[in-house]
């Protein structure tokens, strides 16, 4: 019976070691069934044993044995193995479900942790070390899992070792502060963070809970900027500013409002608003309050208001909706301008102007003010003298017998950048008139121009005459030029017509010679009919025209005199330029006066030949304000101009030449021109370095 016994101890240890793991075989198997069969398994090895060791009959006979001793031993140990059969399946089943359970719990809290959009942690309270770690706590702190589970919670969660925590150092339950994470790059995260103690695998430990709260903290900073901003310019605005309540009460006053009533702040807020400035609309239908209350969105306009020391201002009143959180009107900001001055000024500048219109009625200009609409609402006499009553009449068309605004406007210019506008035109009659137009506030803060005509048709007859003048002394320049250019072709006209009249037959070399003859006399026909184009005074009309034609033309005039001076000449002018609409010989005339400066800045810097004795002609397509303008620039390394004198050049009679060369007239006369065809001239220069003069004509395209 002992055998039996520690058989069934050895194998009721042995199952009940069996592993935990539920996937393993031997954890799913019936033990009921499996102690049955050991119990039958015994029995039938019970009586092999009596047959084989013990020569106790046949084994049928032990199997089926009458022997009751033998029976009730046999049967004692089949019910045993039943017996604890019941009991381990019992016991495997309970362990089972309670690893089942605790499973469960643990890949819930799992779920509940990493879910969580706080940052979550698990610290051991007996040695402060991380034992778990949510994704959001990780993200927060920028390191793995790895580097965090397993250290001290101190390296991250707070600055201190000891001394910082409440919960384990003060005993607290729970703990809820604004804190600082530390990252792991030593940056300070500020959080909000939650913290009680729980039981975590048998052991007692923090649940530390934390919100990020960097967007906070800015909009919180955000908020008091734009507060402490808003406040300062409420306090410091040049108008005196208050908010009222819809109940009537003062809520505000900046400190130009108490200088403006002689009010302070504490005594104004909190009582009625018109105990407090009372104007002559207060406790009627016209109540700015009143009028924002139902439904006006701005109240405007001007009122009187008394100081506490009962003197009365007269102001300009602003009114506008205090709209709340949501939306609603919860009172109204007014704002006040002191016009006391504004007035006393109106009332000079009335009387002023009764002045200038008498002093603008006698002037030899004419004067008159233009509205942005085109209308006059202002001409004197004199003005009337030369365009007659525009009443009525839109300015382009007083002006200029248009019946379409010009293009570009000036008036519509001169407001639109508030710069001065100069003008010259000619009426169809004839008459030349110089217009400046200048911008002005009126009264009613409306902008308008004031336009000053005046007739210069005797000044602009006296100039032509002086541009005549210059393009005869451009020809007498140019004579010695064109005389030794004759001299040289004529001689060898002479001399190859000798020889052809001798003998010629082609290919030989007197046709050759004959060939040469032809081109000097062709070159010598162009030289002189181009010399006497140009000093011809012709009043021809504006036409098409290519910019290279003039330009080889004025070349053509100064080219001998121009390789006498060892002046080499580079052109870059584009084969697809537009064409331009210009008076030729005018513009040639420019070009000329142009080439002769540049010729005499680099003689009188390079007397002699040198490399840098260069002329640069170039020519290119432009777009300033989306229009299209063609642009030739000259480009010299003569002697510059000053930089104080440059802005006189274009003025008639100066020069920077000695006077028995030039009359001062070249620049200005080529300014005028340029100006009269709608282009611009500029200079940029620099004293003993460069020159370079700008050309920009409208274009076709």
């Amino acid at each position: 019976m002992k055998y039996e016994i520690t058989v069934l101890y050895i194998w009721y240890f042995s199952m009940m070691k069996a592993p935990k793991n539920q996937n393993c075989p031997l954890s799913k198997q019936n033990f009921i069934w499996l102690g049955v069969i050991l119990g039958l398994s015994y029995w039938i090895i019970e009586s092999w044993i009596h047959v084989v060791l013990f020569k106790e009959g046949t084994f049928t006979s032990q199997i089926f044995t009458t022997d009751l001793h033998e029976i009730w031993k046999r049967l004692l140990v089949l019910s045993l193995f039943t017996f604890f059969s019941l009991y381990v399946q019992f016991s495997m089943n309970f362990r089972r479900r309670t690893e089942a359970a605790l499973h469960e719990r643990e890949k819930e809290l799992s779920l509940i942790m990493e879910n969580n959009p706080a940052g979550i942690m698990l610290v051991d309270s007996a040695t402060r070390t991380i034992s778990k770690a949510n994704s959001n706590a990780l993200r927060m702190i920028g390191s793995s899992k790895d580097s965090i589970e397993g250290h001290v919670c101190h390296t991250y969660l707070c600055p201190a070792e000891t001394g910082n925590c409440p919960v384990l150092d003060k005993n607290q339950d729970i703990d809820i502060s604004e804190r600082t994470l530390l990252t792991s790059k030593g940056d300070s995260l500020p959080i909000l963070k939650s913290v009680t103690q729980v039981k975590y695998n048998g052991r007692d430990h923090l649940l530390e809970t934390f919100f990020d709260l960097t967007e906070r903290k800015k909009m919180e900073n955000e908020l008091e900027l734009a507060y402490t901003e808003m406040d300062q310019i409420f306090q410091t605005a040049s108008t005196a500013m208050r908010l009222i309540s819809r109940d009537f009460n003062v809520l505000k006053v900046n400190k130009t409002f108490e200088q403006l009533t002689g009010v302070g702040s504490q005594e104004a807020v909190g009582k009625k608003c018109f105990e407090i400035f009372e104007g002559e609309l207060c406790s009627t239908p016209e109540c700015p309050l009143c009028l924002i209350v139902d439904g006006k969105k701005a109240v405007e306009y001007r009122v009187n208001k008394k100081r506490i020391d009962k003197r009365t201002i007269p102001c300009l009143l602003t009114a506008t909706p205090f709209i709340g959180r949501h939306g609603e009107i919860i009172g109204i900001v007014e704002s006040f301008l002191d016009i006391t001055e504004t007035e006393k000024a109106q009332k000079v500048i009335t009387t002023e102007r009764d002045k200038l219109n008498g002093i603008l009625s006698h002037l030899v200009e004419g004067v008159c003010i233009i509205s942005n609409n085109y209308t006059f609402e202002y001409q004197n006499d004199i003005l009337s003298e030369f365009i007659g009553d525009s009443k009525n009449i839109p300015c382009y068309k007083a002006f200029h017998k248009q019946d379409n605004p010009c293009e570009p406007c000036l008036m519509k210019k001169v407001i639109r950048t508030g710069k001065t506008q100069h003008v010259e035109f000619e009426n169809p009659a004839g008459q030349s008139f110089e217009q400046t137009y200048t911008l002005i506030i009126d009264v009613d803060q409306t902008q308008k121009v004031v336009v000053v005509t005046r007739d210069v048709t005797e000044e602009v007859d006296a100039m032509r005459a002086l541009m005549q003048t210059e393009q005869l002394a451009a020809v007498g320049e140019l004579s010695a030029g064109v005389a030794h250019e004759i001299n040289n072709p004529i001689n060898g006209i002479i001399n190859y017509a000798q020889i052809l009249l001798n003998s010629s037959q082609e290919g030989s070399t007197f046709h050759d010679i004959s060939e040469r003859v032809v081109k000097e006399g062709n070159r010598i026909a162009r030289i002189v009919e181009g010399l006497l184009s140009f000093a011809r005074r012709r009043k021809e009309e504006k036409g098409l025209m290519f910019i290279n034609d003039s330009l080889e033309n004025s070349l053509l005039l100064t080219e001998a005199q121009l390789r006498k001076d060892h002046i080499t000449v580079t052109k870059d002018i584009p084969v697809d330029l537009p064409l331009i609409m210009a008076h030729a010989h005018e513009i040639e005339q420019v070009f000329i006066n142009i080439i002769s400066n540049a010729r005499h800045a680099l003689n009188e810097k390079y007397p002699g030949s040198d490399n840098d004795k260069i002329l640069q002609i170039t020519a290119e397509k432009i777009n300033p304000s989306g229009k299209p303008f063609l642009r030739i620039s000259f480009h010299d390394k003569g002697i510059g101009i000053p930089s104080d004198i440059i802005d006189k050049i274009r003025n008639p009679f100066f020069s920077t030449k000695n006077d028995r060369n030039r009359t001062g007239l070249g620049l200005s006369i080529s300014h005028s021109i340029i100006d009269k065809h709608g282009g611009k001239l500029e200079i940029e220069s620099e004293q003993d370095k460069y020159t370079k003069v700008h050309i920009d004509l409208p274009s076709l395209q």
